[in-house]
């Protein structure tokens, strides 16, 4: 019998099927969060993965491209200059 009662009062009132749409609608934008936060990620990788490929390795290249700035009588070299 009280069960009966439970029942009805839970099919009357709607606070149940208001909570269970908040629910859904912040899944949903959860899932949409998480999807772009991969795809922004993916787009980054890639944009950082181009930038890197632009600069010689230095595994590939072992040829110093700076001079030496002490070579030629530069300054603050420890020889006194």
């Amino acid at each position: 019998m009280f069960c009966l009662k439970m029942l009805r009062r839970l099919k009357r009132t709607e606070d149940g099927v208001t909570a269970i749409e908040y629910g859904l609608i912040a899944s949903l934008i959860a899932v949409m969060i998480v999807a772009a936060v991969a795809m922004a990620g993916t787009e980054l990788t890639r944009t950082f993965d181009t930038i890197a490929a632009a600069f010689p390795s230095s595994a590939e290249d072992d040829s110093n491209n700076f001079p030496d700035p002490c070579e030629k009588g530069g300054t603050n070299c420890g020889n006194g200059n």
